[in-house]
């Protein structure tokens, strides 16, 4: 539908709506979803009012749309669902006073063409209630927005509101706020050469303390009788093995009297390479001596005498 000379389009978003023809149950007897409609918000320029319009499956041989003033509705949004808009059509004129005369409408507002379950036929039916869905927060939020500044308070609901976050300053200990008004009021804080600078000493005051009991700390004593040694732990690490420091080795029984010894051999190696039998021809000679001696022991007795004669 074309804008009208004396409206203002506020709004055109995307939205899947639920219509209710009747009053909405878990099993309504009659109602129909349409996902992806075109919804426009129009608001009078003149007065408050304004229009709201949805077109479903543009673009498609079902296409159908539906418009319709808001003085009537009631729209209700829950924080919990941010999302969602519920439109009851005659919300506002149920909650209105039964002496106050009815509010005209045109007869063709709010009426939606759906199928008879008796002869599946189709026929304008008034709407009952509309769950728009939004699809996403912020359309939402809009599209409430510019109701609530075109619709009375008493037509718009919105429940589970997050409470308002608390000031400031009840947030802080009066302590902490006292420190702040100091530190703005007085000039001289910075230095601290005022008194009125320095309120922390005075403002907190020190923590209670417990009645002193006098306990008597037996004394250490050093007996072995007295020492109990402590429970086994097996988890804990083994104890370090004691530092015995190594003695001085002592120096050889001769190092006092006669040196280390080495003097004593020089000597003994030096007596054997001046004796007599120390050259080849010496040593060899006197083996032969010895030979010759032996063997004429081993001989007879009337051998032995000639013998010695002719060696020697």
């Amino acid at each position: 539908m074309a804008d009208h000379a004396t409206e203002e389009r506020l709004m055109t978003v995307y939205a899947d709506v639920h219509y209710y023809f009747s009053a909405p149950t878990p099993r309504p007897l009659s109602h129909r979803f349409d996902k992806g409609s075109y919804l426009y918000l129009y608001k009078n320029k003149e007065d408050r009012g304004g229009r709201i319009e949805v077109a479903n499956n543009v673009g498609k041989p079902e296409q159908d749309a539906f418009t319709g003033t808001l003085d009537p509705i009631h729209v209700r949004q829950s924080h919990k669902h941010p999302t969602l808009c519920t439109l009851t059509v005659d919300g506002n004129e149920a909650r209105s006073h039964a002496a106050s005369p009815p509010i005209q409408h045109p007869e063709h507002h709010w009426r939606l063409p759906n199928t008879d379950p008796r002869n599946e036929g189709k026929y304008l039916f008034r709407l009952h209630t509309l769950d728009i869905y939004f699809w996403t927060v912020a359309d939402a939020t809009t599209f409430m927005d510019a109701i609530e500044r075109m619709l009375e308070p008493q037509q718009v609901e919105i429940v589970d509101r997050p409470s308002a976050p608390a000031p400031h300053e009840h947030l802080m200990s009066p302590v902490v706020q006292k420190l702040e008004n100091v530190a703005i009021e007085d000039t001289n804080y910075q230095d601290g050469k005022t008194r009125s600078s320095r309120p922390a000493a005075a403002t907190f005051s020190p923590p209670p303390t417990a009645p002193s009991v006098d306990r008597q700390v037996p004394p250490k004593s050093n007996d072995p009788e007295t020492f109990k040694p402590l429970a086994y732990n097996p988890a804990a690490p083994p104890a370090p093995e004691p530092i015995k420091h190594r003695e001085k080795t002592p120096p050889p029984p001769d190092a006092e009297t006669e040196g280390t010894g080495l003097s004593a051999a020089a000597y003994n190696d030096h007596a054997q390479s001046v004796s007599p039998f120390s050259h080849p021809s010496h040593a060899l000679s006197h083996t032969y001596l010895v030979l010759g001696r032996a063997r004429i022991n081993t001989a007879p007795k009337s051998l032995q005498h000639c013998a010695s004669a002719a060696y020697f």
